[in-house]
Parts: C-alpha cells; structure tokens; sequence
C-alpha cells in the first residue's frame, strides 16, 4: 500500500537535540557560529550531489502557494531530493527515477561503460575513482573535476569561515583542523586535514565537517558526499570508552580466520569521542541519523595516522527510546525484551564503530597491484563492510565479555537482534539495511534466531547465535581480504534478500517511527550570541 505523504513524513519524529548551553564560553560560541555557518554550505554542496536539478525544484516547492506542496516541501527537504530513501530511492513525486551515480557522474553514464574506460585508460583511475571528484563528459572522453572546482561557489566561502572559526577558537588542535580542512576545500588534497581531524582532542567542540562517506554513489560507491556533524563532547564519558583502546591489538587477533589475511598496518592510535551533537548539516540529516561514526575512511589516512570514533549519545538515545523499544516492543519474545537496555545499545554500537577500523584494507589484484577493499568490492563494498562491522563488533565485544572486561552477554545479543530488526526499516537497499538483511537470514538459517509464526516475534537462541556469528565474519572478511567482487554478489544474492519473515517483521513495524527528524536549538540560541 502506497503511503501518503503525511504518513510519510510521520515515520520521522521531530525531536529536539538538546545540550548543556552552560558549558560554552564566549571563544566556543563564537568559534560554533562560524562552523555551524559553514556547515550550512554542506546541505547546498550535498542537495547538488544528490542531483544538480535539486536546487530548482526546492525553488520551486519554496515559491508554491499550492497547500498539497507543503507536505512535499516537507519530505523534500527530509529526503534531499523526490526520491524515498526508505523505498529504494523511488520518488515520492513525479516519476524521474533517481540515477544510481546521483550527481557525481554523468547522467548517461553506465557502469560497464565506466570499468571499459578504467580498463582501457589505467592512468584516469587515479583521478575518476577518487572519493573527491565528479566524473563528467568532454566530448569521447570521462574526465574527473575537481570537487574543488565543482563546488568552488560554496567551498570557497566555507573555507573563510572555518578560518575564522579558528581564529575564534581556544583549542590548538581544533584551529589546526579547520584551517588545514579550509585548505582542503580550496585545494581538493584531504589527506592532512584527515589526521589533523583525528588529532583533535583538546576541545569541548566535536567538529565533522567535509566530504566522507560513499553511501549516495550507488553506481561504484566510489564519490564521497559532503556532511557536517557538529558537536558538544563530554569528557569523562569519553575517557571511560578510550579503556577500550588497549583492547584493539588483541581483538583484531582474535578474529576468525586472522591467521589467513595480513590485517593492513594501521597507526593503533583510536580515540573515542562522546558527544551531543548540536548541529547536522548535508548527508548527515538527510533521511536517517546516525548514531555514531569512524572516519576517516581513507586507507591511506588510516594507515598513518589511525581512525577517531565518534558517539552520538544524545542522538542513540532519542533513536532507542523513540524507534527501537516501540520495534522490539512487537518483534521480540515477552521473556527476552527486558533484556533491552540502552546502556548496552551503546556498547554495542561502540563496538560496530570499533569493528571499522579492524580486519583487511588492501588487497592485491591478479596483476600484482593493489587496491582498497572499498575499490575491489566496488557497489557492493558499503553493504559488506557494514555487515563486517556488525559482525566483528558483536564477536569482539563477546571475547571482551569472556575476558571480563564487559558484561552483559546475553542482552548484547538481544540488543543487536532487535537493532538488526529495526534497521530494516531504513530501506532494505541501503548499506544498513541490506547488511541487516544478510545477518538476520543467516542467524535463521543457522538456528541462532527463531521465528515463531503464530506471534510473529523472534526469539534468540543464546549459543547458536554466537556460532552463527563466527561463522558469518570468518566468511565476510575472508571475502574482503580477497577482494573478491564475486563472492561478495553471491552471499548478498543468497542472504541479503527479504524473505518471508524478514517481511512480516517489516510489516509488524508499519505505523511506527522509522527514525527522528532533528531539531536543532543552537540556531535558536545564536540569535542571542
């Protein structure tokens, strides 16, 4: 049944993501006004990626007097365009269908046609493969833009204020980063305002700002899209994870199989930032928020400098209470659902943004070069390395839970069943989705979840789930450190599909938030600055 667009908009509940004004003195507010004025740029960059026509239909939708456009305006601006993300990117208003390349390559341009010209032309791979260009038409031949000179009109004035921001800022380290990422806008080289972005760690203020994930490039998932996440971080929340730190070496030894693949050489430096966010901007408010994140995602950058992981602890509550409890509240057993907690939500989302930055980076290709994990798996990489997160993020925090350092074991499962459950909501094509679908099928198959039909609920078999597990990571990082395209089809062809149950478990959790719509106070609060 098709969903009206008031029903649409309703699956988003608007809540406000508060935080604690108290803590920021004059150099913090003037240094957040400056970065949430740049962040501002990223929805204008994103709208143009999602598709260059997007500026004008949101002009239109804005100048209508029509009362039936308000709604659409509504989920426009939700969605970043008329195509819902949480039906595979059908559009919600008119028929135009959303090209799988978004903006960032030409619209004619097909995926076979693209590998034929790599295959052909070697030497463009570099620049048409990049996360920072879009790839476009001069006459016969594919030429890679710059993002710096694609989105010239827009970086250029954020790269302004993200140097005054710095000026305006108390933190070395955070002055350090704007200015280098202002540099980044104006030059296209992100590689040293990445790891000063990880080097961050002596400032109240959490700022994510730039071009990073690949979700959007459903042609390559090679192009990434512009975000910002700004927030507020806590302290002590943050210190009490960066124990977890020392854990990393052992767990990524411990993983099955690690003894088969060489785990790429990364600097061991991980640190962990707790935060409330006060500002979203771009790819990160358009349809569903995350509740954490690891960046940055350029091997490159890992390899030397590490990764940072970022929780949005204000966001993962407002999800859990909002979203998930109402999910599981229809999906798990009566006797299993008091094991649902948020504290234990929490470990184990820390433990999936943990799982990022562990297992195979590089591969190396029948000709002898290498490449990324990301470039060999192509558009079927941001599936699989979400689902090797999920996995060896559970896996790790069970050792974690042997090795006493956790606890809590049997609600962790409970826990990522029913995330699991409710991530099929975000859209079974999309990398979460299509992920969620791979590992529920596979804990069915292997017994570690039952489905009762008469209720409709899911019951977790506690020691069947953790074989199902190891089973499921020692066969996705396997297929990872191949790089093996062909292997990573085949299981997504096999699990990563919707089947009966999975359906009805969909169809339980109709009428109920999908996720939250933000609202951000601090726009409020500036005027007052």
């Amino acid at each position: 049944m098709t969903k009206t667009l008031r029903e649409r908009i309703a699956q988003f509940a608007p809540t406000r993501l508060t935080f604690d004004e108290g803590l920021l003195s004059d150099s913090h507010r003037r240094a957040l006004r400056k970065i949430v004025e740049a962040s501002r740029l990223m929805d204008d960059i994103f709208l143009r990626q999602v598709s260059p026509h997007n500026p004008d239909r949101l002009a239109r939708l804005e100048a209508s007097r029509k009362p039936e456009d308000r709604d659409v305006l509504r989920y426009f601006r939700i969605m970043a365009g008329p195509w819902d993300r949480l039906e595979e990117h059908r559009p919600f208003v008119g028929d135009e269908e959303k090209p799988l390349g978004a903006g960032f390559y030409t619209p004619d341009l097909s995926k076979r046609e693209f590998e034929d010209w790599l295959a052909h032309h070697a030497e463009d791979e570099e620049g048409l493969a990049s996360y920072y260009t879009v790839v476009r038409r001069d006459l016969d031949r594919l030429v890679a833009v710059p993002y710096s000179e694609a989105y010239q009109g827009f970086l250029q004035p954020a790269a302004r204020l993200l140097e005054e921001a710095a000026e305006a800022s108390d933190s070395a380290s955070l002055s350090k980063f704007l200015r280098s990422r202002a540099d980044a806008f104006r030059t296209n080289d992100y590689f040293q305002s990445d790891a000063d972005w990880v080097d961050v760690k002596d400032s109240l203020i959490d700022a994510t700002i730039g071009p990073y994930e690949v979700y959007e490039d459903r042609l390559m998932g090679y192009e990434a899209a512009f975000e910002a996440i700004i927030g507020i971080k806590d302290p002590r929340e943050s210190e009490k994870l960066e124990e977890l730190v020392q854990y990393l070496p052992e767990l990524e030894a411990n993983l099955p199989s690690a003894e088969d693949y060489i785990p790429v050489e990364r600097e061991e430096s991980s640190p962990i930032s707790v935060v409330s966010e006060v500002f979203g901007a771009g790819e990160a408010k358009t349809g569903v928020l995350a509740f954490a994140f690891i960046l940055p995602n350029d091997e490159k950058v890992r390899q030397v400098k590490g990764s940072k992981k970022v929780m949005l602890k204000n966001v993962g509550e407002a999800k859990f209470r909002s979203c998930l409890v109402p999910a599981a509240e229809r999906l798990i057993g009566e006797a299993q659902l008091p094991l649902l907690d948020f504290e234990t939500l929490f470990d184990v989302v820390l433990m999936h943004e943990l799982a990022h930055g562990m297992g195979p980076g590089f591969v190396t290709r029948s000709d002898g070069s290498r490449a990324t994990v990301s470039r060999a798996l192509k558009e079927h990489f941001p599936v699989m390395e979400e689902a090797k997160a999920d996995l060896v993020g559970m896996w790790s925090l069970l050792h974690l839970v042997d090795r006493g350092v956790l606890c809590r074991a049997r609600r962790a499962r409970v826990s990522y069943v029913a995330s699991l459950l409710q991530t099929l909501r975000f859209g079974v094509d999309t990398a979460h989705g299509r992920a969620a679908l791979l590992e529920l099928n596979f804990l069915l198959e292997r017994g570690g979840l039952l489905f009762e039909k008469e209720s409709g609920k899911f019951l977790i078999d506690y020691d069947r789930t953790r074989e199902a597990i190891l089973g499921l990571t020692r066969r996705v990082l396997m297929i990872q450190s191949r790089g093996s395209y062909e292997e990573a089809r085949e299981v997504l062809d096999t699990y990563g599909v919707a089947t009966p149950p999975l359906e009805r478990a969909m169809a339980a959790m109709e009428g109920l938030p999908v996720d939250i719509k933000p609202l951000f106070p601090i726009e409020e609060m500036m005027r007052d600055w």
